[in-house]
């Protein structure tokens, strides 16, 4: 971590500090036998960014101290950029006034360590340089980027800071814009935030990650104002927002209820203030447990589908995120059969070897199991349990298929560029247009793809030509009968070798990797390519082959040839059954 007690340790020498990267290389990833998944935070292991806590220790007010040398100023002002007050009024303390006034605070940069040099003096003016290998950074809304380079840390960069006397004290006269922090304060200070809008059939709240060290009053009006500025650019077309356009002040007060005064809120219809409601009650209810009150220039605006003055969360249950699929069960494949999860053939021609399964996505509708599967001889079928009917796709290999949450439909990564087709019952076959940054799909095979819990988002894996496979995640957009894949960004560094994936819950992936000179292994990271961690495989026989998670469900893998499940830190038989549960490929469906 940065040397805050150097002058306690006899002066300022440059500090290298090896970083948690280097020391989990150099164990051979050892410490992954020994951690879990958890349920609110992540540990640091390789680039993480923690949600922390659930409440930041108030840090103790830092001002520049009389008769500080340029290294100490410096060292101090880092301190001070951890505390994200108004404008980083702290940190500008150490700044001249001309600097004050012109320094830009975003965005925050996060590294593996800040490593604070010997200042070089010249008479009046010294300069001071910071190093670290930088891990990711925040723009001015909380939004999450990712260092995609390596194992997730990039070169190492020199951040230099330019000091000069003014009235015999040493202050910062000339710096880059934005805020440096080590990864070990980020983790420490700041937390993730989902901010709520609705996906397209506005039936489900989607959470927009964002990050911030703010606390109560100072959060509420943060998380209100990330609401009114809209989703990041990513989402913007695969998510509704009821929050009406702004001609007034909208503002947020702390209390019991939360009073929202949203002007023209008072004008909506019926469905946009129930929708509004729900949306604040979502994210402002990370502020503060309370009722809120929703007003339009002071009075009270009734909220339909609550029928009183104030709600909460719970009176939209509905449109949680979280909410988890009734009934979820596990099946998988043996011997080309499909398997329930007592390791029973289904009861259905299923559940026969002739069907000559190497995959398979099920889900219940009514009293009829439906499924779709690729064969072992790459050919994708569909239909329900008591018959499967193939489907003319390209002669190409396939990933196993995925149900959509939302339609009746059915998606499929085909061939080695990149193609994804989508079957709607009762049409044939369409391929799925993808757009990302640099144009159309990457070039490269699809060999999984899995839809988040509300359906606005689809991560993959693609492996390019030669290369390992990598996370890809982008936004489903809906216009009418056409469906297509935007914003696909990559959220894995080129070193880490991803085979399979599947959501734990809509802003959390787990991941089948493979670091270089380490064999597979469960990871997890964040939808925004944060939090990126390995996690346990104590009771694996081996490298896992496949996964499958659901709500509140505990996460499934195959490997060695059988079937495990994680509980309690520690995977265990599917169904904690004593024996070994062959088979393949699982899946969750309702």
């Amino acid at each position: 971590m940065r040397q805050l007690g150097a002058r306690m340790n006899g002066g300022p020498a440059g500090r290298p500090v090896t970083g948690l990267l280097a020391a989990v290389m150099a164990s051979g990833l050892a410490l992954a036998g020994c951690t879990t998944i958890p349920t609110s935070s992540s540990p640091e292991v390789v680039r993480s960014v923690p949600q922390g806590a659930s409440s930041v220790a108030p840090r103790p007010n830092i001002s520049p101290a009389p008769g500080l040398g340029p290294y100490d100023i410096v060292n101090d002002f880092l301190g001070a950029g951890v505390d994200a007050d108004a404008g980083h009024s702290t940190a500008r303390q150490f700044l001249t006034t001309a600097a004050a006034r012109k320094w830009q605070d975003e965005p925050t940069v996060i590294v593996d360590e800040t490593r604070v040099g010997d200042p070089i003096i010249s008479g009046s003016t010294a300069t001071v340089v910071v190093t670290g290998r930088r891990v990711g950074q925040l723009d001015a809304s909380g939004v999450y980027t990712p260092t995609l380079k390596g194992m997730g840390t990039g070169d190492e960069e020199p951040f230099t800071y330019t000091l000069t006397r003014v009235a015999g004290q040493w202050r910062i006269d000339q710096l880059g814009t934005g805020v440096l922090i080590s990864q070990s304060e980020f983790a420490a200070t700041y937390r993730a935030r989902r901010i709520y809008f609705f996906n397209s059939a506005g039936s489900i709240l989607v959470p927009d990650l964002r990050y911030t060290p703010l606390e109560g009053q100072s959060l509420a009006t943060w998380l209100l104002q990330q609401l009114l500025a809209g989703p990041r650019p990513e989402l913007a077309q695969s998510v509704t927002n009821e929050v009406p356009d702004q001609v007034g002040k909208p503002s947020v007060q702390i209390g019991d209820p939360v009073t929202v005064e949203i002007p023209g809120s008072q004008n909506l219809d019926v469905t946009s203030r129930n929708g509004l409601a729900a949306q604040l009650a979502f994210t402002l209810g990370q502020a503060q447990f309370a009722e809120l009150r929703l007003t339009d220039g002071g009075k009270i605006v009734q909220v339909p589908q609550v029928q009183r003055d104030a709600f909460s969360a719970v009176d939209f249950a509905s449109n949680s995120p979280d909410n988890a699929i009734p009934g979820a069960s596990v099946y998988f494949v043996r011997d080309g059969a499909v398997y329930d999860d007592t390791g029973t053939p289904l009861k259905s021609p299923l559940g026969l070897p002739a069907r000559d399964l190497a995959s398979v996505a099920v889900r219940r509708s009514g009293n009829v199991l439906e499924a779709a599967g690729v064969t072992v001889t790459g050919k994708l079928v569909a239909g329900d349990e008591n018959r499967l009917s193939p489907i003319a796709l390209p002669a190409a290999p396939q990933s196993r298929p995925e149900w959509a949450p939302q339609g009746d439909e059915i998606w499929v990564g085909v061939g080695s560029h990149g193609a994804i087709y989508r079957l709607v019952s009762g049409q044939r076959p369409r391929p799925v247009s993808v757009t990302n940054q640099t144009g159309g799909a990457p070039n490269g095979a699809v060999t999984a793809i899995r839809f988040s819990p509300d359906g606005a988002r689809v991560a993959m894996v693609i492996r390019t030509p030669g290369g390992p496979g990598a996370v890809w995640v982008g936004s489903v957009v809906t216009s009418g009968s056409d469906v297509r894949i935007d914003s696909l960004e990559l959220e894995t560094p080129p070193r880490l070798s991803v085979s399979d994936l599947t959501w734990a819950d809509p802003t959390k992936l787990l991941l089948i990797a493979a670091a270089p000179g380490a064999q597979a292994q469960l990871w997890d990271m964040l939808s925004d390519g944060s939090q990126l961690a390995p996690q346990s495989s104590v009771g694996l026989p081996g490298a896992p082959t496949a996964i499958t998670a659901a709500l509140q469900q505990n996460p499934v893998v195959s490997a060695g040839g059988d079937i495990f499940e994680l509980s309690n830190g520690s995977w265990d038989n599917l169904g904690k059954s004593k024996l070994a549960v062959p088979g393949t490929n699982p899946c969750y469906a309702p």
